[in-house]
């Protein structure tokens, strides 16, 4: 607080100084504190220590300690501010991280992800306990993982990771067990969902085994690339664009195994057939 002040007192009580004033000094400090009380209380009657001009007026050290626990408090509190303003409105607010292209997470944060959505996933407990990650990728901050598991079961988690951050998920089985052919896309997953971040839309769902590439033509965010892997697509982006999908679905570009491309319209209607 006054280190000014304090290293010029130290100054005054070292050994090297003049004799007569140091030892003078030394010992009506030395009585001073040894009449002090023990829990910092000053004591009943301290010694007249006169001081030179250069000698600072100290304060009591009471006074002292108690403005070293306000300052501390305050430091922490500041801290916890800092640390807590981003928390509450999500670790990525408003998706600012998210990416047009996926990256593929790393087996051993695969592996994690995959336990997390399993463990996040209470309606459909013991479906999600046998499934195995599908599909693992991440978009800056926002990590996405499909499940996959048997009789067409699948689940999907995205979540930004952060302790009251944004997250959206769904599970179940495609109706009958379908299965899509070589060159085919069945959507699981498609419309608008709800994060603290804000509203997303996606389309998710399985791929045929000549699938190679997916994306989609974003009218606010351009061209979407999905990850496709093991069976399963998903992309997502943000925005309510797809709140209310047309009725005739959604226009997907799709790549194939040998290297040509279409554009196919794919809906939920298959489902409900």
């Amino acid at each position: 607080m006054r280190d000014k002040e304090i290293d010029v007192l130290l100054r005054s009580l070292d050994a090297a100084g003049p004799p007569c004033a140091t030892t003078m000094r030394s010992r009506q400090d030395l009585e001073w504190i040894l009449t002090t009380d023990a829990q910092g209380e000053e004591p009943r009657s301290a010694p007249d220590r006169r001081r030179t001009s250069s000698a600072p007026t100290n304060l009591p050290h009471r006074n002292r300690r108690k403005r070293r626990r306000i300052l501390a408090g305050a430091a922490a509190a500041a801290t916890l501010g800092i640390i807590a303003v981003p928390l509450a409105g999500g670790g990525d607010p408003a998706f600012a991280t998210w990416t047009h292209i996926p990256s593929a997470l790393s087996p051993e944060a695969s592996q994690k992800a995959g336990e997390d959505c399993r463990n996040s996933d209470r309606n459909t407990k013991d479906e999600s306990s046998s499934a195995e990650v599908a599909i693992a990728e991440r978009r800056g901050e926002w990590t996405t993982v499909v499940l996959a598991g048997p009789g067409s079961f699948s689940a999907l988690c995205v979540t930004d990771g952060s302790l009251f951050g944004g997250s959206f998920g769904y599970s179940g089985q495609r109706p009958g067990g379908a299965e899509p052919a070589p060159r085919e896309l069945l959507p699981t997953a498609m419309g608008m969902g709800s994060a603290s971040a804000g509203e997303l839309s996606m389309v998710v769902g399985a791929s045929g085994s000549e699938v190679r590439g997916v994306s989609y033509l974003s009218r606010s965010e351009g061209e979407v690339r999905a990850s496709v892997a093991n069976g399963y697509f998903a992309l997502w982006f943000p925005g309510d664009e797809l709140r209310d999908y047309p009725e005739e679905g959604v226009q997907l570009q799709v790549t194939y195994a040998d290297g040509t491309q279409t554009s196919v319209r794919v809906s939920l209607d298959w489902a409900n057939s």
